[in-house]
């Protein structure tokens, strides 16, 4: 079985509704086959969740031991890796506290219940602060005081602080470790600008903050609307990236599950996000991925606002590329620029924009500063640093001659839903 088939029947396997008659293919899969789907599980944040979805339901015999093994080990070192940065967290709040630093936490630990019911199954990397303008000197000054550097602007309205990175990054990196760097991102507004398009939603208002408690520990965090919206928006922004970790999207969906009867929720989502077709159509494409990959009832109110007024070329867009982009690894799939068009702000220099991002030629990647005096290690940085160009290089040249045949099958679709358009309803006859 190709390797797509088998991520494709592991998506089957985590719908609500899980489906786990193929799950036999995965026995007769090579070794080499299922340390790729691991790789993929990983990437992609499903791996734990895969694991339960099986435990829940007695499937686990329909897996191999050895992949099942691979899979409870990782369960069992996120566990380790969630405490070590739930008490960095904590640091990190109490440090924001002494400095009277006027904020709220974003993502990570806030998600757990609303979008995860343990935080151990979600692979965290970072932590999100949203603080308030007038604080953000007072931040910057709680972040040093915890040993944390500023590094170079990567967005507006974010200023990232991170430990000193004395370990070179590798491919083969344990990434349920106990993190040996950390990074935070202070963010100044939930405004969504970045790949040429802005969309001023949610509004961030520090009069709504709740306080929320996990593990014992208490912090302020966005009420349930405004998490949902942001975690809509922030994987709306991945996927004009090229990217979206697909258990963004699968989290997405529990929280509609758990909400689904909550009518004044989504009155307050759509009161949120407003009624202008930019933030609608953000929000209905990546909600129509979500039921594609993971089908489920979508609520009556959230339906009729972002998803009944789909624009076609969208709908089109989600059938044709939808799950080819999902299932696809890190490197992410450049076909996401025939609907990225849909939402550009400046149509004059989308031209420019394509060019750069099909083959972006002088962009140096980073794979981060290492800060170490010893030579060997510096010399191992820049060469770890120049196979990930050359790596990148690769993928993108590879593009040149498979984004054209997407391009075509583009095409094909767009004719197709035109003609579906025209043709007259057909005359019921008794």
């Amino acid at each position: 079985m190709r390797e797509r088939d088998l991520r494709i029947l592991l998506l089957a396997a985590l719908r609500p509704v899980p489906d786990f008659s193929r799950l036999g293919a995965l026995r007769r899969s090579s070794a080499s086959q299922r340390r790729k789907l691991l790789r993929w599980l990983d990437q992609s944040g499903l791996a734990l969740y895969f694991l339960t979805q099986l435990q829940d339901n007695n499937a686990l015999y329909g897996i191999p031991e050895e992949l099942r093994q691979a899979l409870e080990y990782r369960l069992d070192a996120n566990r380790r890796r969630t405490l070590a940065m739930l008490d960095e967290f904590e640091r990190l709040v109490e440090s924001f506290h002494r400095n009277d630093v006027h904020f709220c936490a974003l993502k990570g630990f806030t998600l757990t219940p609303e979008f995860c019911r343990s935080a151990d199954l979600r692979h965290q990397t970072d932590f999100d602060f949203l603080v308030a303008e007038d604080s953000l000197e007072k931040a910057k000054h709680a972040m040093r005081c915890c040993g944390y550097e500023q590094e170079a602007t990567r967005e507006a309205d974010e200023v990232t602080f991170a430990t000193p990175l004395r370990h070179i990054p590798s491919p083969n990196d344990d990434i349920y470790a106990v993190p040996r760097h950390r990074e935070v991102d202070l963010v100044t507004t939930l405004r969504h600008a970045s790949h040429g398009v802005s969309i001023d939603a949610p509004a961030a208002c520090f009069d709504r903050i709740e306080s929320k408690t996990l593990h014992g520990l208490s912090f302020p965090a966005l009420p349930a609307e405004q998490m949902f919206c942001l975690q809509v928006m922030h994987a709306f922004k991945h996927l004009l990236g090229s990217w979206v970790r697909v258990s963004w999207l699968f989290e997405i969906g529990y929280f509609v599950d758990r909400h689904y009867g909550d009518n004044d929720l989504w009155g307050e989502v759509i009161a949120q996000m407003g009624r202008e077709a930019k933030p609608r159509n953000a929000f209905g494409l990546v909600l129509s991925l979500t039921k594609t990959l993971f089908p489920r009832r979508i609520p009556q109110v959230l339906h009729d606002w972002c998803l009944r007024s789909l624009p076609p070329r969208i709908e089109a867009w989600v059938t044709q590329f939808g799950l080819k982009t999902a299932i696809s690894g890190l490197d992410g799939a450049k076909c996401t620029l025939f609907v990225h068009r849909e939402f550009v702000d400046h149509r004059n220099s989308w031209n420019s924009y394509v060019r750069d991002r099909i083959f972006p030629v002088g962009r140096q990647s980073s794979i981060g500063t290492v800060k170490t005096a010893d030579l060997g290690t510096r010399i191992k940085g820049n060469a770890s640093q120049w196979r990930h160009t050359v790596r990148r290089s690769m993928f993108h040249a590879r593009t040149l001659f498979s984004l054209p045949v997407e391009a075509i099958r583009w095409k094909y679709a767009l004719r197709t839903l035109e003609r579906q358009r025209v043709l007259p309803s057909p005359v019921l006859t008794r």
